[in-house]
């Protein structure tokens, strides 16, 4: 308790006068000042005054106003706004919040006004949030959204309750009228919607509010991204004439050979994830454990990269750096050098369809469909119209009855 009192004596809230941005008659805005670990952020009352009126150390307006009827009553008021704050404050102290807040946060918590919860504030508490706990690529996706919808609201922040179905036509069109894809549009509102819905489990929107309950979101078929047996075997028996070519084949078939793992979580594999014949991981999007049987052909793809390593080290060599920042950074930038190279395999093999990383994770469920394997136990949540009903068949189903369905797709 010690702790968290002398956490909340570092925090400091004041009624100020910003004469920084003075309007054309002189006047300031009334502001509330908070500044929390060396940073500052004003917080705007809606009131302006003439800095000769505003009384700065009693952090009040001087009875000799003429342009505040009742300055009495105003000081009250503004006051009473001070108060609200600080209750904010201290009701976060007790719970033992305060001192895990960024300052972004505590701006967030601050901002929400009669159980308000603005939008780009909001936004901004969870890409903080998924930032520290590694899911940089879902803080990418949050901050493109927060950025567009900031643009359409022409820098305005906004509570999430005035989102409905008008507020998501007038942005779609808005949108769309800028030359953006339709696939764009759609990974927005599907991240403002994951948005509205964690808000509401947070308990900082009503449910009444949800405004996806009547919108749909609109979505462009995509081009085939599965090619056929056929093409499987021209990649296998591609032979690499350089070291790109080769790690680019190599990513391909360790990704289709672990069941279509995605580029992110190959490359997040240490040598630890692998114990008794068995590689194991968790999914960096969803969480979800997988475990897959280290078959002949992954066992040989990866021997190479396995010489001299301990179960901390990753086992492509993706990672440069120590840092969660950094390593996504690496390989975002690996990537784009695999998606480049498988391209130019595919044009080489006479593949028509074009390759990308996605492409090994499309092909495994494609040709498991084909030979017969059960949709329960496909990955059909790479286009399927429920994904949790497919999910829920997965779990059900042992790792025996999994590795010999997998087996019968790789061979």
């Amino acid at each position: 308790m010690q702790m968290t009192c002398k956490f909340f004596s570092m925090i400091s809230l004041k009624l100020v006068l910003d004469k920084r941005t003075p309007k054309k008659d002189g006047s300031c805005p009334l502001k509330l000042r908070l500044v929390h670990r060396r940073q500052t952020y004003h917080l705007s009352l809606g009131y302006s005054l003439l800095p000769k009126d505003w009384d700065a150390a009693g952090q009040k307006v001087k009875t000799s106003c003429k342009t505040i009827g009742n300055t009495t009553r105003f000081n009250a008021l503004i006051h009473q706004k001070k108060q609200a704050a600080m209750d904010i404050i201290s009701q976060l102290d007790s719970e033992g919040q305060l001192q895990r807040l960024s300052f972004q946060e505590l701006k967030a918590r601050l901002l929400q006004k009669q159980g308000e919860t603005m939008l780009l504030a909001f936004g901004r508490e969870v890409v903080e949030q998924m930032k520290q706990a590694g899911q940089h690529g879902n803080a990418r996706v949050y901050d493109t959204m927060l950025r567009s919808v900031r643009e359409f609201a022409k820098g305005k922040d906004l509570p999430m309750k005035q989102i409905n179905y008008s507020w998501l036509k007038r942005y779609e069109a808005w949108y769309l009228a800028r030359g953006n894809s339709l696939n764009g549009l759609s990974v927005n509102l599907r991240t403002l919607r994951a948005l509205c819905n964690r808000a509401i489990k947070e308990r900082r929107l009503l449910k009444e509010y949800y405004p996806f309950q009547d919108y749909r979101i609109k979505k462009q078929t995509t081009g085939k991204r599965a090619i056929s047996l056929d093409d499987i075997a021209k990649l296998k028996a591609f032979e690499p004439q350089t070291h790109r070519q080769k790690r680019a084949k190599d990513y391909f078939f360790i990704s289709f050979y672990l069941m279509g793992a995605s580029f992110v979580d190959i490359a997040h594999l240490k040598l630890g994830n692998i114990r008794q014949g068995r590689i194991e991981y968790k999914r960096r999007k969803t969480g979800r454990l997988h475990s897959i049987l280290l078959t002949e052909p992954l066992r040989e793809l990866l021997t190479p990269y396995l010489e001299g390593k301990v179960k901390r080290d990753f086992i492509l060599n993706v990672m440069k750096s120590d840092t969660p920042e950094k390593q996504a950074v690496n390989v975002r930038d690996e990537l784009r050098r695999y998606n480049r190279t498988l391209k130019q395999i595919g044009e080489l093999c006479g593949i028509e369809t074009p390759l990308t990383s996605y492409v090994a994770r499309h092909s495994y469920a494609t040709i498991a469909k084909f030979k017969g394997v059960p949709v329960a136990v496909i990955s059909e949540a790479l286009g399927h119209a429920s994904p949790d009903v497919t999910q829920i068949y997965l779990d059900s189903f042992d790792t025996e009855v999994l590795d010999s369905y997998h087996q019968q797709v790789i061979e």
